[in-house]
């Protein structure tokens, strides 16, 4: 090619769509968003139990590759209320099916939020815990993600809590398929 030909070169393509050849498989193009689902809870609820427990919110997702990676996007709104001192240890997970994937065992991820000693004697904590998680559940089976939560102040098991979806809010989980 001549010098004066280089000027001419244009750097775009249009297209109306890109199709497999024969995979069957869909056309992934790597680190590019293949899919986006989403799930939502606002019935609730409050959890007095010292385990993980569900919250309600969860999502299922179907990955077109095994290769494909999964980013999880949380967003809960929570109240805690503890009689006496300020229940610091609560927190919840992130599980994908059965197996705890983010969070810990112990203390799951905390809310990190600063409570309040109420006039009553009692804490109050009150807050927007969000959190995301890079997943890469290597399969192309339908897959289930979901939140838990525990209680685990001070007075546990005599009336504490933790509430999600708290004041008729919306919690939201959103699953995003990363190709690879």
């Amino acid at each position: 090619m001549k010098e004066k030909e280089l000027d001419k070169v244009v750097s775009q393509i249009k297209v109306d769509s890109i199709l497999e050849s024969t995979s069957g498989a869909g056309v992934s193009i790597a680190g590019h968003v293949l899919q986006v689902v989403s799930g939502t809870d606002s019935s609730g609820g409050q959890i007095t139990a010292t385990t993980q427990q569900d919250t309600g919110l969860s999502a299922s997702i179907t990955p077109s590759a095994t290769s494909s990676k999964i980013l999880v996007l949380v967003n809960h709104n929570v109240f805690t209320w503890a009689p006496g001192a300020v229940p610091f240890t609560n927190g919840m997970q992130l599980v994908r099916g059965s197996t705890v994937i983010s969070g810990g065992t112990t203390y799951g991820i905390g809310f990190g939020m600063k409570a309040y000693l109420h006039g009553d004697g009692n804490n109050y904590l009150g807050g927007t815990v969000v959190f995301n998680h890079l997943d890469s559940p290597s399969t192309t089976s339908s897959t289930t993600y979901k939140t838990t939560a525990k209680y685990s102040g001070s007075g546990a098991g005599s009336g504490g809590y933790v509430e999600t979806a708290y004041n008729d809010q919306v919690d939201t989980i959103i699953l995003m398929e990363i190709g690879a």
